[in-house]
C-alpha cells in the first residue's frame, strides 16, 4: 500500500496555473496532453510555473515493467541523462548550476508568443528559460540586468518523446524546496557564469493573484525566478496544490 502511495504521489504535475487575463476578462487553463506531465501559465496574468540531488533527498519512484507493446521506462534521472541527453532545441553551453543541489542542467530557450502559455520543459531533465520578450516589462536574460524566468519538473510520468523513452521518477527540481537564503545559483552562458544568491522562497497557491509581480522585469537588481510545483498533491485531479517559486540576486560583480 505504501508503494500504491508513492506511485500515485508522484504521477503528474499537470498545470502549474489557473490563469486570469485582465485585457480580455477570461479565465483560461493551460491544457496539457495525455503524455503531457505538466502546463505552465500565462505570464501576463494575476493568478492562476549533471543531475544529482542524493546528497540532499532522493525521491523514490518504484520502477515499472515495460510492455512488449510500449516503450521501455526509467526512474532514475542520471540514467535517464546518460542514455538520452537533452532535447536538440537545449543549448549545450547555457547551463543551470546549483551546488548544493547537485543540479548541473541544460537550459532550454522556449518563446513565449502573445496570447500564448508557457510551454513545458521537454522532458524531467532539462530547465525552461523562457523569452518574453513580446510581453511587456516581463521576464530577461541571465546578465541583461532584469529577471530571467526558469521553470523544470519536480517530477514526471510521461512518455518523453525527443527520448522515445517512459521516464517514471522525480524531476530536476525536485529538491528545489530546500533552497534558503544565501544558496549560490550559476547560470552559465556560452562561457560566461553568472552568479546569484537565494533572496526568499515562497509557495503560491495555485489561485495566487501575484503572477505578474513574480515575473516582472522591473527588479531592483538583476534576479533569476525559478519555479515548479509544490504543496499537495491531489491523487483525483493529479494536480499540485500550489507554486514552488525561488527568487535569487545577481552578486555584487565589482
Amino acid at each position: 500500500m505504501k508503494n500504491e502511495f508513492v506511485i500515485v504521489r508522484t504521477m503528474r504535475c499537470r498545470e502549474y496555473a489557473k490563469i486570469v487575463i485582465l485585457s480580455l476578462a477570461v479565465a483560461l487553463v493551460s491544457g496539457c496532453g495525455v503524455e503531457a506531465d505538466t502546463s505552465l501559465i500565462q505570464p501576463d496574468s494575476t493568478s492562476v510555473i549533471s543531475v544529482d540531488s542524493s546528497t540532499v533527498e532522493a525521491t523514490t519512484v518504484p520502477a515499472e515493467t515495460a510492455t512488449p507493446t510500449g516503450p521501455s521506462t526509467i526512474s532514475n534521472l542520471g540514467e535517464f541523462v546518460t542514455k538520452y541527453g537533452y532535447h536538440q532545441d537545449c543549448a549545450e553551453g547555457t547551463l543551470l548550476e546549483i551546488p548544493k543541489l547537485g543540479v548541473y542542467s541544460q537550459v532550454c530557450e522556449q518563446f513565449v508568443p502573445i496570447g500564448t502559455n508557457m510551454p513545458d520543459p521537454y522532458g524531467p531533465a532539462d530547465v525552461a528559460l523562457y523569452d518574453l520578450s513580446q510581453w511587456s516589462r516581463l521576464g530577461g536574460t541571465p546578465g541583461s540586468g532584469e529577471n530571467a524566468i526558469f521553470a523544470g519538473h519536480v517530477d514526471y510520468n510521461a512518455t518523453v518523446a525527443y527520448a522515445g523513452v517512459r521516464y517514471h521518477g522525480p524531476g530536476v527540481f525536485q529538491n528545489l524546496r530546500f533552497l534558503t537564503e544565501g544558496d549560490l545559483v550559476k547560470v552559465h552562458v556560452d562561457g560566461e557564469i553568472y552568479e546569484y544568491e537565494v533572496v526568499w522562497q515562497r509557495e503560491l497557491d495555485a489561485s495566487a493573484d501575484s503572477w505578474r509581480e513574480m515575473w516582472s522585469a522591473d527588479v531592483p537588481v538583476e534576479s533569476i525566478t525559478i519555479y515548479t510545483c509544490g504543496g499537495e498533491f491531489d491523487a483525483v485531479t493529479r494536480t499540485y496544490s500550489q507554486r514552488l517559486v525561488v527568487r535569487a540576486e545577481r552578486r555584487d560583480q565589482s
